[in-house]
C-alpha cells in the first residue's frame, strides 16, 4: 500500500487516516447541500479537489488504484504504457498516481472517480465522503455490468472479469491468449494486476474497446467460453461485442449506391411453392455434404472469415439429426464438380435425403470455387440430380452472394461457369430444391466471427423444430427470421437480406428426425 506523502514516513498510518479525514472531509463534505450535489451527478461543481484526491489515494490499495485507472482510462490504445509507467512511479517513489493521471485527464474526472469507487465498492471511502452507498448504487448501478454513466461499459465488464478470475483461472486464460499472441510482453509475468494484461491485449489489437460501448472481443470470447464459472460475464461481454457483418464478396467498394433497390415489407414473405400435403415423409437416414470455401488462390476474393462457424453449426446440426456428415474445404472448380457427380458412388444411394451445403463467395447465378472460377447453380443442379438418386430428396443450401446490390431498409425492407451437362432421364430432376441465402442480384451478409445470418438461422430453426415442422414450413420460418435482421455495413444502416427458395420440385414435404445434441 502507498500510505505516505513524498518523503514522509513518520506518521502512523492509522493516525494519519483519522486526522486527515476528520480535518478535511468532515469540514468540506458534510453538508446536505454538497451531498445532494454529488448524488445528483453534479460532482464537477462540488467540493472534490486534488487535495482530497490525495487523501483518497492514501486509503486505496495499489490494486484498487490500478482498477480505477483501468476504469477511467479513455485512450485504451495507450492505456498499457500509461498505467505501467504510473505503477513504476508508485513502486519507486510512492507517487500519487491517480492525481498524476487526473492532471492529464481533467475532463469529468470527479464523476468518473465516484463511479469507479462505486464499481470497486470501496464503501469505506464513500462513507467518509459522507455519501450513502445506496445513493451511489442507484445512480451508478455498480453491480450491473450492462450499463455505465460516465465510464466505458465494456471496460466495466472487463473489470468484473479480472475480479472473477482466481489465480489458477487467470494463468489458464493467459496461456490461452498467449497461444494466439506469439510474442508477449516479458514484464507481464504475473497476474497480480490482471487489468494490465487486458490493456496490453488492447495495445496489441487483440481486443479493442470503442467509445460507443461496443468492442472487438471475439478473440477473448472464444477462450472465455471454456470457463463454465464465467458464463454470466461471457454473456455480458458477448452482448457488447460488435456485430460486424460483411458482404460475401471481396469487392465491397464496387457496390454502386445507384443500384440500391427497395422492397416494401407490404409485399410480405414470398409464397412457398405448393407441395402436395397428403403425405409428409418422416426421415430416418440422411447424408449432409458441406463444401466450405474459406481461402481463394488469387487476390480477387477475400478470405471468408466466419465460414468455419457456419461449417461447425451445420455439422453439429445434421449430426444431431443422425445424418452422416462429410466436409470438404477449399475445392477448385473441377474438384467440386467431381465430388458432386460422384456422390452416389462415393457415399451410396441408400439415403432418404441428401443435403448439399455450399458456403462460398458468389456471383449472379453461381458460386466461386477456390481457384476463383465460377460454378453455375445450373451446373450444380445437373451434377447432383443423378439417375441413381432420382428417388432421394435432394436439397442444395447455398450461402453466397448473387450479385452486387445491397439490401437496405427504411421502415420497409430493402437492401442488405456454365456447362452443357445433361441428364438422360428428366425424372432425375424430381425430389429436388435449392434454398438460397439471398435473392438473385443481391449480396449476402456474413459475420466474420459468428458466421452468416442465413446458415445460423437455418440451423437454429431446424434444431428447434425439425421433428415438428415440415421442411417447407421451416423454410418459411427461416425466411421470416432472416428478413427481420438488421445490420450496419460500411456506414450504411439497416442492411437487410431476403433468402429465396428456388427450383422446388419436391413431390412430398418431409420432417427431420428429432434433434439430439448428444449425437454430435
Amino acid at each position: 500500500m502507498c500510505k505516505y506523502e513524498h518523503g514522509r514516513r513518520t506518521t502512523p498510518v492509522i493516525y494519519r487516516r483519522v486526522y486527515l479525514w476528520e480535518t478535511v472531509f468532515i469540514m468540506v463534505l458534510s453538508s446536505k447541500a454538497v451531498l445532494g450535489t454529488i448524488v445528483n451527478n453534479n460532482v464537477a461543481e462540488g467540493k472534490l479537489s486534488k487535495d482530497i484526491l490525495r487523501r483518497i489515494e492514501d486509503d486505496l490499495d495499489i490494486d484498487e488504484k490500478i482498477s480505477i485507472l483501468f476504469l477511467m482510462t479513455d485512450n485504451y490504445m495507450h492505456g498499457f504504457e500509461q498505467t505501467s509507467d504510473l505503477l513504476q512511479k508508485h513502486k519507486e517513489h510512492d507517487a500519487y498516481i491517480l492525481t498524476e493521471f487526473i492532471d492529464g485527464h481533467p475532463r469529468n474526472w470527479k464523476s468518473k472517480l465516484l463511479e469507479a469507487l462505486s464499481i470497486i465498492q470501496n464503501r469505506q471511502i464513500i462513507r467518509k465522503l459522507g455519501i450513502p452507498f445506496n445513493d451511489l448504487e442507484l445512480l451508478y448501478l455498480p453491480k450491473n455490468r450492462l450499463c455505465s454513466r460516465n465510464l466505458n461499459v465494456v471496460a466495466k465488464c472487463l473489470y468484473f472479469l479480472c475480479e472473477a478470475l482466481t489465480e489458477d483461472k487467470a494463468k489458464l486464460l493467459l496461456r490461452y491468449v498467449k497461444s494466439d499472441l506469439t510474442e508477449y510482453e516479458k514484464n507481464l509475468e504475473d497476474t497480480d494486476y490482471f487489468e494490465l494484461h487486458v490493456l496490453y491485449w488492447m495495445q496489441q489489437k487483440y481486443i479493442s474497446i470503442n467509445s460507443d460501448g461496443k468492442g472487438r472481443l471475439e478473440n477473448l470470447l472464444k477462450h472465455l467460453k471454456r470457463f463454465d464459472e464465467l458464463e454470466l460475464i461471457y454473456e455480458d461481454l458477448r452482448k457488447h461485442e460488435c456485430r460486424q457483418n460483411v458482404l460475401d464478396i471481396q469487392n465491397e467498394g464496387s457496390l454502386r449506391m445507384s443500384k440500391l433497390q427497395t422492397f416494401s415489407m407490404t409485399r410480405g414473405i414470398p409464397v412457398m411453392p405448393h407441395v402436395e400435403g397428403e403425405h409428409v415423409k418422416r426421415l430416418k437416414k440422411g447424408l449432409c455434404i458441406i463444401i466450405s470455401q474459406m481461402y481463394f488462390i488469387g487476390q480477387k476474393f477475400e478470405t471468408r472469415h466466419g465460414t468455419m462457424a457456419d461449417c461447425v453449426k451445420l455439422s453439429e446440426t445434421f449430426k444431431g439429426f443422425g445424418f452422416a456428415v462429410k466436409i470438404f474445404e477449399n475445392l477448385k472448380k473441377d474438384e467440386m464438380l467431381k465430388k458432386l457427380e460422384s456422390v452416389s458412388k462415393d457415399f451410396g444411394a441408400d439415403y432418404e435425403c441428401i443435403f448439399v451445403c455450399i458456403l462460398s463467395h458468389g456471383c449472379k447465378g453461381g458460386i466461386i470455387a477456390s481457384d476463383e472460377e465460377q460454378v453455375s447453380i445450373e451446373l450444380i443442379e445437373h451434377k447432383i440430380c443423378q439417375e441413381e438418386l432420382k428417388d432421394v430428396i435432394k436439397v442444395v443450401i447455398i450461402q453466397a452472394c448473387q450479385g452486387e446490390t445491397t439490401g437496405q431498409v427504411q421502415d420497409i425492407l430493402a437492401t442488405d461457369g456454365p456447362s452443357n451437362g445433361n441428364a438422360s432421364n428428366i425424372l432425375a430432376y424430381k425430389n429436388f430444391c435449392i434454398f438460397m441465402s439471398t435473392m438473385q442480384g443481391f449480396v449476402s451478409v456474413r459475420h466474420k466471427a459468428e458466421g452468416s445470418w442465413f446458415i445460423q438461422e437455418f440451423c437454429n430453426v431446424l434444431r428447434n423444430g425439425g421433428s415438428t415442422l415440415t421442411f417447407m414450413h421451416a423454410t418459411r420460418k427461416i425466411i421470416k427470421s432472416v428478413i427481420e435482421k438488421r445490420g450496419r455495413l460500411n456506414g450504411r444502416n439497416s442492411i437487410a437480406q431476403l433468402p429465396e427458395l428456388r427450383s422446388c420440385r419436391l413431390l412430398t414435404d418431409f420432417q427431420l428426425p428429432e434433434y439430439q445434441a448428444d449425437k454430435y
